[in-house]
């Protein structure tokens, strides 16, 4: 009786593990870069909003808007447009925006720009936001010009 091997191919449990070794490095370096790409625009993202809100207050101030200044109140968890000289908590005209708490606040609390010209009057100085390793410095000058660092 004349039995035939064939010669059996396939992949050995060596070659499976080492691909699949290959696999989760390239995995995890994708998951890390992903995630650092994710805070950096989260990061961005909330600098943009803060700028566009200063931007959108000084605007409604030089149009003149409820013939009136409007301001910018700046909370750990929130922003709000204000109207009016002074900031009052719940005031129904206040328009409220919410921060991420990731990202933390110093400096500035409270802008307000004066009706017609958009003078900015600002305390405690420049509003810097502060993400780990990403930080980005919000100022304002007397004319109501809005700069911004990375």
């Amino acid at each position: 009786m004349i039995v035939s091997h064939r010669n059996q191919q396939g992949f050995t449990l060596v070659e499976i593990s080492i691909t699949l070794g290959i696999f989760a490095i390239i995995a995890t370096f994708s998951l890390l870069a992903s995630m650092d790409f994710w805070r950096s625009y989260s990061f961005r993202s909330e600098r943009n909003l803060v700028v566009g809100i200063l931007q959108k207050a000084r605007s409604q101030s030089l149009s003149n808007i409820n013939q009136i200044a409007h301001g910018v109140h700046i909370e750990p968890y929130q922003y709000v447009i204000f109207e009016g000289g002074v900031y009052t908590p719940g005031d129904p005209n206040n328009e409220i925006h919410q921060a991420n708490p990731s990202v933390n606040h110093s400096g500035m609390t409270e802008v307000l720009f004066d009706q017609l010209s958009g003078n900015a009057h600002v305390t405690l100085g420049a509003l810097i936001l502060d993400q780990g390793s990403s930080q980005s410095i919000i100022s304002i000058n007397d004319e109501g010009q809005i700069d911004w660092t990375n």
